[in-house]
Formats: C-alpha cells, sequence, structure tokens
C-alpha cells in the first residue's frame, strides 16, 4: 500500500480476515475477485500501514481509511483474479518476400511459410506462452519460454490442416501462485487463391519487374545508337585509304 510517498506491507485490526474482506480490496483497486488472502508472519517486526476494520464493513473507500503507523511482525497478503494484462497475437506471413503483420481475422496463400507472435506487456520476468489450435473437431497446443516477455511459434508451408482459431495464454508464477491470461483468439483460413492484398502485392512486384526489363533495353538501344556512327565513319575512313593505296601502286 502507498501511504506519505512509501510503500509498506498491510495489517488489519480485525480478528476474522476472510474472503469478504478479500474481495473488497480488489475491487477497489479494480483487480477484479479475489482469489486468496493469507497472514503473512515476519521474522521480526517492521514498519506496517495498520487500517481499522470498520472502515471495510462501513463500505468506504480504501484511500479514505486512515492507516496507523505502527511496528508489526503481521501482514496480510491478497491474490486478485485480475493482476495479469491481456497478452496480445499476431500473424506474421511473408509473400514474395514481402512480410505483413495481422490480429484477429487472416487469411494465407496455401504453401507460404508464417509464423504466430504472442506477447505481452511487461510486469513479470520469465513465464512462458502457450498457443492453442482448436477447430470444430479438435484442439492442440504448444509451449515456448517466453523471451523479452514475447513467444514466437514457426511454422512451414501453411495448408488447410493450419486452418482454426488460435489463441496465446501467458503463465507466470508469482507471489507463489500460478497466473494465467488468455488472448483474444485469431481465426485463420487458408486458401488456394491469394487474397486481394496478395494479389496486389504479386502484381506490384511483376510491374516492377518488367519495368526494370524495359529500362535495361531501352538503355543499351541508346548505348549502341551513340556508338553506331563513329564505327560507321571509322570504317568509310579504312576503305578510303586502303583504295589509296591501292592507286598509289599502280
Amino acid at each position: 500500500m502507498l501511504h506519505q510517498e512509501e510503500w509498506r506491507p498491510v495489517d488489519v485490526w480485525y480478528r476474522y480476515w476472510n474472503m469478504n474482506l478479500a474481495a473488497a480490496v480488489c475491487a477497489e483497486l479494480d483487480c477484479g475477485s479475489a482469489v486468496s488472502a493469507r497472514n503473512s508472519k515476519e521474522a521480526s517486526e517492521r514498519p506496517v500501514w495498520v487500517l481499522q476494520s470498520d472502515c471495510f464493513q462501513s463500505g468506504s473507500a480504501l484511500k479514505n481509511c486512515l492507516p496507523s503507523d505502527v511496528n508489526s511482525d503481521q501482514s496480510h497478503e491478497i491474490i486478485c483474479s485480475g493482476l495479469l494484462v491481456e497478452p496480445l497475437i499476431f500473424l506474421s506471413s511473408s509473400t514474395d518476400g514481402v512480410s505483413t503483420g495481422r490480429k484477429q481475422g487472416s487469411e494465407l496463400l496455401i504453401g507460404s511459410h508464417f509464423s504466430i507472435i504472442c506477447s505481452i506487456r511487461p510486469q513479470y520476468e520469465g513465464g512462458s506462452f502457450q498457443l492453442i489450435f482448436s477447430t470444430s473437431n479438435y484442439t492442440q497446443n504448444q509451449t515456448l519460454p517466453a523471451v523479452n516477455h514475447s513467444a514466437l511459434f514457426l511454422f512451414s508451408a501453411a495448408g488447410h490442416a493450419h486452418q482454426g482459431t488460435y489463441r496465446c495464454v501467458y503463465h507466470v508464477y508469482v507471489f507463489s501462485y500460478n497466473f494465467s491470461s488468455i488472448s483474444q483468439p485469431l481465426n485463420l483460413t487458408v486458401s488456394v487463391s491469394a487474397s486481394p492484398t496478395a494479389l496486389i502485392i504479386r502484381l506490384v512486384v511483376v510491374l516492377l519487374g518488367m519495368l526494370g526489363s524495359v529500362l535495361v533495353l531501352y538503355f543499351k538501344a541508346r548505348r549502341n545508337q551513340k556508338s553506331g556512327p563513329e564505327n560507321n565513319h571509322h570504317d568509310e575512313g579504312s576503305r578510303a585509304e586502303g583504295s589509296l593505296e591501292e592507286e598509289t601502286a599502280v
């Protein structure tokens, strides 16, 4: 708890610390519902903020519960369900050397390579990402450790077996508990024909290639035109000198 620009553990003057009081704290902090509440006993006394129990019972906001500054070896630990933010899920594919990143509904051209990226806003170190793939018939998953708060799941040539719904689940062990948070779904379809975006990309690549070839041929033609008259003049001069030498010999 923060009071007077200092963080300290909190103790409550209340005989029966229960889940109802824990739920009030989680709701006040906008952290979801209460998962657990337990007393913690330190080896030695240290400064804590002590809250009066009747403040909770009256329904008063926590910011209005003025704490007392005392030394105690007791504190309370509360775990709320809204501990983790929601992870993000992205699809990255490569079509003709052009990489694109998308989320939510996505379409892939059959045979293209792709990857799915799971990431989460930095809150805690470590953890892991579980990628869950599900269709109407089955569900499968794979897990990778979180590196820099993200994980990259690589896939080879896309096929119809890759069609379905993907979700990222972030798992982390903090405060002696396992917590997890799930992303929004990413719906992936695989088509035989390219999507309009892929067609446009391919068309642009083809047109650029054709333009490059035309430019090469154009500059070659210009170079030949410039060198042509000089070569013709040189040949005519050579023929004239040859004729003069023959007349002189006669």
